[in-house]
């Protein structure tokens, strides 16, 4: 496992309010430090309903967290590839940003805009997604064809 970084995109195992045991994708990393057993130690950004504050720590052990881009877009599951394909959708639209803390962790979280290059290699990356999803899933291509519009229908 390669060490996580401020900014990673993880998804990270955690106990939901209401819930239970949950998995949140595409979560940031905003902090790591040494642990004696498992290298790092790692501070997540997490969802609302988090039973914790709103950041999570976890030793970095692939049990409880991973980088979402970690495994080749053919070895994915189908939730991580729709995951992977969201975020990269979202960071491909017009007015992304992305979340950094130039104050620390424990700061005010700030959104930077991408830049037009990187908007571009996230719509690539959703392209590649997509034709994984269209390639292998046949519940993917079932599900796109009964909520494509007509017109589109044989354009994609």
């Amino acid at each position: 496992m390669k060490p996580f970084t401020i900014g990673d995109r993880v998804s990270v195992l955690y106990l939901s309010k209401s819930h239970g045991t949950c998995l949140a994708m595409n979560r940031y990393v905003v902090h790591t430090s040494d642990h004696p057993v498992y290298g790092q130690k790692v501070w997540v950004e997490m969802p609302s309903d988090s039973s914790r504050a709103s950041f999570h720590i976890t030793p970095a052990h692939p049990d409880f967290i991973n980088h979402m881009d970690a495994d080749p877009i053919s070895a994915q599951t189908s939730n991580t590839l729709i995951a992977n394909l969201d975020w990269h959708l979202a960071m491909a639209s017009p007015q992304s940003t992305r979340p950094t803390w130039p104050a620390g962790w424990c700061s005010t979280r700030v959104e930077t805009p991408l830049t037009e290059v990187e908007r571009a290699a996230h719509a690539a990356q959703a392209a590649l997604h997509i034709r994984e999803l269209r390639l292998w899933r046949t519940e993917f291509a079932l599900w796109e064809q009964s909520v494509m519009p007509e017109h589109l229908r044989g354009m994609l």
